[in-house]
């Protein structure tokens, strides 16, 4: 860029004007930087700025207009090439005289104050995107403001001591407080929409087998929304965004590998937080498969690796030994393996310790720290219960007296089985571990002090503190076995008046383990579809009409 000369912001205009002229989008960015350290020819700007504009001069922004309207004419109407009338770009202007008073009243020092400046000029952004011919030409550059906007956004979040006069004056239509990371996702989403709804286009939005027009930033400006709301833990005001996408997007398919991985990133992580389990695991299998895997991507793959393996365990479906070997996954396999583990075996007990609230286990905070420990807790428990079945029916299970009687579990004996891990898994872990079954404790278990997780000292006998454990019986043995089959994780039925499990179709399948016991991961993929909500597979029909998305009907992020 040429040395700013006498009235640098003049010659600035000029640069930009040519830009435009040219349609220039990179060159354009280029010019209009944002974050310090700034070179010496933007020093002089700012300098020059502050002398002839100065910020506590009521009439410096007017005046700073008038400059900008008169060197920049490519804002104002003109025709195409063939002869239409193109609107004047009146939004421009206002952005550029924005961007100047940015530039010389920034203040890295005050936070707070850079944020409130940066939300001004991201909007302002905003509104220059809008114009249906010029505005992409400013794509590149509110891309990379939006960028500035959310590390800022973000950094403020952790910082509550300074924005909760923000927070305490931000009260949605609904009564809600608007946390800032919403206001911040919410003034960027503005950009998303624009262009999503972009008009100006070849058919469908793709051209040449790639996006056409504004709809190039639909994603670039949907990740930085996602990455706002995720790292603020507001992951239930995504649903909007991805709504939209599956709605009106070309497919994601067209899109650079970069955008496409940490879209497929977020869209999974939702999901695994919705608990929509194999729509994540789709997702998230996707975002791995197009991962490079070079040792800059290492990071990247080895957090999509983690959420991935943690949808397929919660689908019934464990890693091999040879994913543990990947260098992405060094160090999961002592993560993953102990839950792995006890649900095979059916050790209801060390499931327990893992799964434990108190999360005492060394492993808990770890999983607690990806958002994936009350997950696991809650919906693996169901298939060690599985385990606990089939353990008991290889131990005592009935193969039926004759050819037509179906092989039958003992509900009573399942029962026995729960009791026996309930009671291991209510004793702290070193008397558990000396508790190996009478005749065969060691010595020193009467010596030591194994106070259980339900002794109550004497002096409070009587107190409503008593804490209540329960213990199963056989109405619980029965409804978990009904949960059980109606899941589809058990194939037979319950006779209640001998409280037993019987095994249906045990001579077709050739054994009835085979029969009784399907694999769960074939049970769950068989009822779901291949559709992922949130994730464009396809180009949108014709008759689609576009999709386009009203603003006026967006519901803001957390409503």
């Amino acid at each position: 860029m040429p040395a700013f000369q006498a009235g640098l912001e003049s010659t600035f205009c000029n640069e930009v004007n040519l830009a435009l002229r040219n349609r220039d989008a990179n060159k354009l960015q280029s010019i209009l930087v944002l974050e310090p350290p700034f070179q010496p020819i933007y020093q002089q700007l700012i300098d020059s700025l502050k002398n002839k504009f100065p910020e506590n001069d009521p009439k410096a922004e007017k005046r700073l207009e008038d400059v900008v309207r008169r060197m920049v004419t490519e804002t104002g109407e003109s025709e195409d090439e063939e002869g239409r009338p193109v609107a004047s770009w009146g939004q421009m202007v206002s952005f550029l005289v924005g961007w100047m008073a940015f530039i010389r009243d920034i203040n890295l020092e005050n936070l707070l104050e850079t944020y409130e400046r940066l939300s001004d000029l991201q909007q302002k952004a905003n509104s220059a995107l809008q114009h249906p011919t010029k505005g992409i030409l400013i794509l590149p550059t509110l891309i990379r403001y939006a960028k500035v906007f959310s590390r800022v956004a973000i950094g403020l979040d952790k910082r509550p001591e300074l924005i909760q006069h923000l927070v305490a004056n931000s009260i949605t239509e609904d009564g809600r407080r608007e946390s800032l990371p919403e206001k911040a996702a919410n003034i960027v989403r503005q950009s998303f929409i624009t262009c999503l709804n972009d008009r100006n286009t070849a058919p469908r939005g793709i051209k040449d087998g790639k996006p056409d027009g504004k709809k190039v930033g639909i994603y670039k400006m949907a990740n930085i929304c996602l990455k706002i709301l995720f790292q603020a833990d507001k992951l239930e005001s995504c649903q909007t965004i991805f709504n939209n996408i599956y709605n009106s997007s070309p497919p994601l398919s067209i899109y650079p590998a970069s955008e496409r991985v940490t879209y497929l990133y977020y869209l999974g992580r939702y999901h695994f937080a919705s608990t929509n389990f194999f729509e994540a695991q789709l997702a998230l299998q996707k975002a791995y498969d197009d991962t490079p895997t070079n040792p800059a991507c290492m990071s990247q793959r080895r957090l999509i690796l983690i959420y991935l393996i943690a949808a397929n365990l919660l689908l019934g479906r464990f890693p091999s030994a040879a994913i543990y070997t990947f260098p992405e996954a060094h160090g999961l396999r002592a993560r993953f393996e102990p839950i792995t583990r006890a649900i095979r075996k059916g050790d209801l007990e060390s499931f327990r310790r893992i799964t434990n609230l108190d999360l005492s286990d060394e492993h808990a905070a770890w999983f607690s720290h990806y958002r994936m420990f009350y997950q696991i807790g809650n919906y693996c428990e169901v298939y060690v219960w599985r385990s606990v079945f089939r353990k008991v029916f290889l131990l005592t299970g009935q193969q039926g007296v004759t050819e037509r009687s179906a092989p039958t579990i003992d509900l009573h004996a399942v029962l026995l089985a729960f009791q026996y891990f309930e009671r291991r898994a209510h004793m702290t872990p070193a008397m558990a571990q000396q508790d190996a079954g009478p005749g065969r404790r060691h010595i020193t278990f009467v010596l030591q002090d194994f106070m259980p997780q339900g002794y109550v000292d004497p002096d409070f006998e009587g107190l409503d503190v008593t804490p209540y454990i329960k213990t199963p019986d056989i109405l619980e043995m029965e409804s978990i076995c009904g949960s059980l089959i109606m899941q589809g994780f058990l194939n037979g039925f319950i006779s209640h008046k001998s409280k037993r499990f019987a095994i249906t179709g045990a001579r077709k399948a050739g054994n009835a383990l085979k029969a009784g016991f399907p694999n769960i991961w074939e049970v769950i993929s068989k009822r779901k579809s291949q559709d992922v909500p949130g994730w464009r597979k396809e180009a949108l029909s014709e008759a689609a009409g576009g999709g386009v998305i009203r603003l006026a009907g967006a519901r803001p992020a957390g409503s």
